[in-house]
């Protein structure tokens, strides 16, 4: 079983910062954390993904060239996904990935609309 950590964990660990972990996620070089906002943690393999990034870092290694080194061993990269959110009352969302917001925009007005109508009673 792999063990759970915070971003504060992950910092002290690895001794990359939090600001530069978060980076290497936004850039597709690590797996987003599981979990969402402050309940989001982390586990073995993004530890692992850390000191691999760093140590070949160290060597010399750009991120350009790190990304490809593990595309190779991974087959594949993490792809950042960027959410629209959108409050239908106090304390109730609707989050819509933004590639799907774009490309079915009426479709995502229609369902906001709706939503806003089930909890205002019209």
């Amino acid at each position: 079983m792999s063990k759970v950590y915070t971003i504060e964990e992950l910092v002290e660990i690895t001794g990359i910062p939090r600001r530069t972990i978060r980076y290497y996620i936004q850039i597709g070089l690590i797996s987003p954390p599981a979990g969402r906002g402050r309940g989001g943690f982390y586990n073995d393999s993004h530890v692992s993904d850390l000191l691999r990034i760093k140590e070949l870092q160290q060597s010399g290694a750009s991120l350009s060239t790190i990304s490809e080194s593990l595309k190779t061993l991974e087959g594949a990269t993490y792809k950042r996904e960027v959410w629209s959110r959108q409050e239908i009352i106090d304390g109730v969302e609707i989050h819509i990935r933004r590639d799907v917001e774009e490309k079915e925009h009426k479709k995502t007005d229609e369902l906001i609309k709706i939503a806003r109508s089930i909890f205002k009673g019209d």
